[in-house]
């Protein structure tokens, strides 16, 4: 008797199991923390008491090599690039395929699902505006406020996927399957559909999902059901073993 009360206990707590996804909106229409070298943006979001930390670079490929730019702050508008090619007469601070292809790098403190990205498109010198990106993710064991090399950020990734935008502004879901997990992700320009169509937006936002099992608020209660139902169970054993040697 006593061991089907403990085992009925046990299953109480673990029928509590069930968990659910902490979502969380970062938004990145602030300036948030600047890197020293105006080269990163931190950002944090809470949701249901939890806390979600985000790093945000700026990236280009060249098609010779890849090296940071400087990311900045616009206002509403989001987050733009500003690579090194495109200072002076030639500037532009949207995140762009004219002059290099420009990427943003968001490093999370955990792993988590991007359901869905907030682009502001821009036509870039006479070019019809486009916002298609290439989505891609990993993990790497680095911290999410650390620094990532280039040889350290080719081996990260994992995945990869394609998310067309038509030109349109505002929020769009990303639908990246359920392997698409991971601590750090690309969001990147495209090389140009054709002459004079290149990849111009800005990122005004992320929508993310944290994998981590927590419990529901609604299953507490059957834990501590489950945990009285033990101790219960231990404070009959102990009195039936009272019992016996009495």
């Amino acid at each position: 008797m006593r061991n089907i009360f403990i085992t009925t206990a046990a299953a109480a707590i673990f029928a509590a199991a069930p968990a659910y996804a902490t979502n969380f909106s970062v938004a990145m229409t602030n300036g948030g923390t600047a890197g020293s070298n105006t080269d990163a943006r931190t950002y944090n979001a809470t949701s249901n008491g939890q806390t979600l930390n985000v790093k945000v670079t700026g990236w280009t490929d060249f098609g010779f090599g890849v090296g940071r730019s400087a990311v900045g702050s616009y206002g509403t508008d989001g987050l733009g690039i500003t690579n090194a090619i495109e200072s002076g007469a030639y500037g532009s601070h949207q995140a762009d395929s004219y002059f290099g292809t420009d990427f943003f790098i968001l490093q999370f403190d955990q792993a988590v699902k991007l359901t869905s990205a907030v682009f502001n498109t821009f036509d870039l010198y006479g070019s019809a505006p486009d916002n298609n990106a290439l989505i891609r993710w990993g993990n790497t064991a680095t911290a999410w406020n650390g620094t990532m090399s280039v040889d350290s950020l080719s081996k990260a990734f994992t995945g990869s996927a394609i998310s067309y935008g038509n030109g349109m502004d505002g929020s769009r879901s990303l639908a990246l399957g359920s392997t698409a997990i991971g601590n750090i992700w690309m969001i990147s320009t495209m090389s140009p559909d054709a002459p004079k169509i290149f990849d111009a937006f800005k990122l005004a936002g992320v929508n993310v999902s944290s994998v981590a099992a927590v419990p529901e608020p609604a299953t507490w209660a059957m834990m501590l059901v489950g945990f009285a139902m033990i101790g219960a169970a231990a404070r009959y054993r102990r009195r039936s073993t009272t019992a016996v040697y009495a």
